[in-house]
């Protein structure tokens, strides 16, 4: 019987003990898991690669005492929370609290370990079923744990990442430690046991090229996978593919042109991403959105779709208007009523914290949980951008909504909702009562929307400005019939594209990414904000906020010394007060 995974997250993402929702719970005790024990979890590959899709949607993933354990809803929620525009009407009930006030983000607590432990588990996943023998008939599935491996590798490198923040003691650690550019350790199929004891961080560039093998493989095995091909809207078919690359491609070109000291040490390497410039990048990430675009089926969003068409009853919470999408059935839904994330972003359901309690017909605001938009974001919406509707303005709060938000929630219920909450996650078909049901509801992984802002921005990025203007112009109109763009800038441009990006990804996780590789500032003091007092905190302006640059859980550092952490960014900002 050979081990594959042993008493560490990065040695396998061990999964036998639950933590505790007490954020001052370190990790649970050790544990080994076997390849036997994990491949009697499902028969055969088939049922390997679903659980690899099917983890992404999959709540309580350390058991049943952790409340931000959501799954990747999640992970997507955090980054919106370490950002400006996502907030909330309450903080008694937030239990994403510590994310959003920078605090308890070190050592061994539950929100260091969850987000590293939570793709491991997910990367070991996909592991076995790269251990298998590689069958032509089988490249499906072996593309797919190739694209979701890439995904989470992706997704890890760029979250712990250190950046520089501007914070003085925290840079100097940074640089006392050696830290510049690197990532995280790679495990891969073939990784044993004493190696993954003893593996350091990659540099940039050799985790790039990892990533990119890995998507050169999807996108080999599943080049013949179209929409008509794939499974369900959570497994990757070729335009996915497409649009990971164009994401790919995106952060490399960015680091290329904003960080000039590293294409140098990568041009120097003998690492090999097929482009040798920052615009050489930039024009690849153009072309793998073009490709993505062409061999979607997906469309834009119109109004109708986003709002739920006839009745508001769906909207964001259907795969199938998407890309690629969570797909979260009621089967592996928590126990918990208010543990999933229509519980937390909805507020049209009566059993989550997110939502409006009903008992015999009279409505309360029991949790007052709402997620909410942030006002300064709301303020730049234009009133003739449908999407401006998505929120419940300031003005219209108590109200009744004599029809002029797209809600069919009772008018009782309409007048306890707060002002800047969301309509955007809807209870699946309009259940708001039965959680089983209602919160059996989609997320948004990958969106067409997506691909026209890095098709605009790459554009741009790559010397032809006007292209850019011309691209995002045409996305925006199918939102707001007289958007014009009137940049002259490349940094004009990319002002009004995030803008614009962060007003159509709110709430799914997206502009964090964005964020990060851009430097943008955190902005959430100010006069006159509606952001609860403890969350106001601003980053420094031309640096990445502190918390961005995750912090690798001292249990995982202490078990493999190769592994240089990253300084403990919690408490090293002081709130905003006016």
């Amino acid at each position: 019987m050979k081990t594959i995974i042993a008493k560490s997250a990065i040695l396998a993402s061990m999964m036998a003990a639950p933590l505790t929702g007490c954020v001052d719970e370190v990790f649970p005790n050790d544990d080994i898991v076997t390849e036997e024990q994990l491949d009697d979890l499902s028969a055969g590959l088939d049922g390997l690669v679903n659980a690899v899709a099917g983890y992404i949607g999959m709540s309580e993933t350390y058991g049943s005492s952790i409340e931000f354990d959501l799954g990747y809803p999640a992970l997507s929620m955090i980054r919106d929370t370490y950002c400006s525009d996502f907030t909330i009407h309450s903080t008694g009930y937030d239990y994403f609290y510590y994310w959003a006030v920078n605090s308890y983000l070190g050592g061994n607590y539950s929100t260091a370990a969850y987000p590293w432990r939570y793709y491991y588990k997910w990367i070991e996943n996909a592991n076995i079923i790269l251990r298998k023998e590689f069958s032509e008939n089988q490249r499906h599935n072996f593309g797919t744990a190739h694209f979701y491996r890439a995904w989470a590798y992706m997704d890890l490198a760029r979250l712990y990442e250190y950046r520089a923040t501007g914070v003085s003691s925290l840079d100097a650690q940074a640089e006392a430690n050696g830290i510049d550019g690197l990532t995280v350790p790679c495990i891969t199929e073939t990784t044993t046991e004493a190696e993954a004891r003893n593996t350091p961080r990659l540099k940039f560039y050799d985790m790039y090229a990892f990533i990119l093998a890995d998507l050169r493989k999807a996108e080999t095995y599943l080049a013949d996978c179209g929409e008509a091909d794939r499974k369900a809207h959570n497994m990757p078919d070729i335009s996915v593919v497409d649009g990971l690359l164009a994401r790919f491609y995106l952060e490399v070109a960015t680091r290329f042109e904003l960080r000039p000291e590293h294409l140098s040490e990568y041009l120097e390497s003998d690492a090999d991403l097929g482009a040798s410039t920052a615009t050489e990048a930039y024009s690849l990430a153009a072309d793998y959105a073009r490709r993505a675009i062409a061999s979607s089926s997906s469309a834009i969003l119109d109004q109708s779709t986003w709002f739920g068409g006839s009745g508001y009853n769906n909207g964001f919470n259907s795969a199938s208007d998407w890309m690629l999408g969570a797909i979260i059935g009621k089967e592996i839904l928590s126990s918990s009523d208010w543990r999933n994330f229509i519980g937390h972003l909805s507020p049209e359901q009566y059993y989550g914290v997110g939502g409006i309690t009903c008992e015999s017909g009279v409505y309360t605001n029991t949790y007052g949980a709402q997620r909410t938009i942030s006002r300064r974001l709301y303020d730049q919406i234009s009133d003739t951008d449908w999407r401006k509707l998505t929120w419940l303005s300031p003005d219209d709060a108590g109200e009744s909504n004599n029809g002029k938000y797209p809600t069919a929630v009772a008018d009782g219920h309409f007048k306890t909702i707060p002002p800047y909450a969301a309509f955007k996650f809807r209870p699946k078909d309009g259940e708001r009562s039965d959680y089983s049901v209602g919160s059996a509801a989609d997320f948004p992984l990958m969106r067409i929307e997506e691909m026209h802002f890095i098709l605009a921005e790459a554009e741009a990025a790559a010397g032809n400005i006007g292209s850019g203007i011309a691209t995002l112009q045409e996305l925006m109109r199918t939102r707001c019939a007289d958007y014009t763009c009137t940049a002259a800038s490349l940094d004009d441009f990319r002002e009004e594209l995030m803008l614009q990006k962060r007003i159509e990804f709110w709430g799914e996780g997206i502009v964090f990414w964005d964020f990060k590789r851009l430097a943008l500032p955190v902005v959430r003091g100010y006069r006159g904000t509606n952001v609860p007092s403890a969350y106001r905190l601003n980053s420094i302006e031309g640096y990445c906020a502190p918390w961005f640059n995750a912090y690798i859980p001292t249990k995982e550092t202490g078990m493999n010394p190769a592994m240089k952490p990253n300084p403990d960014p919690s408490g090293t900002i002081d709130k905003w007060e006016e």
